[in-house]
């Protein structure tokens, strides 16, 4: 992955989530499997970020319409497509949790993070 332009950004809490979740990998799996785990998660991240629409939208989770949800290994990716070949990550949730509602918890920090996001990237354009 060093070197590599990626094609997602995470917001502050899919950031968060990311470290709980490699905490909680290399004390259960180890260092070796939670490696592949996460390079798992980036290849998937990768691959929405070229095709977008390969997962399902998120209805009616209100946080934000354009939520959109992937299955990968035992996680969901939720994101939003902020470009033609670009995502933001706004959240990684273990399948066993109850999505909507976390989502629906969340939901004014993951607007207010993904206008941050969506701030910051035009002015890059510009």
């Amino acid at each position: 992955m060093a070197g590599k332009h990626k094609h997602y950004i995470l917001t502050e809490t899919a950031e968060q989530d990311f470290r709980e979740a490699r905490r909680w990998s290399r004390s259960r799996w180890g260092e070796a499997l939670t490696r592949k785990y996460f390079s798992d998660l980036h290849e998937c991240a990768e691959s929405l970020a070229r095709y977008p629409d390969r997962s399902t939208s998120m209805d009616p989770v209100p946080a934000a319409a354009e939520l959109k949800i992937c299955p990968v290994r035992e996680h969901y990716l939720v994101y939003v497509p902020i470009d033609s070949h670009r995502i933001a990550i706004v959240a990684l949730i273990r399948q066993t949790r109850d999505v909507p509602a976390i989502l629906n918890a969340n939901g004014f920090m993951i607007r207010r993070q993904l206008k941050e996001i969506t701030e910051r990237t035009s002015k890059n354009k510009g």
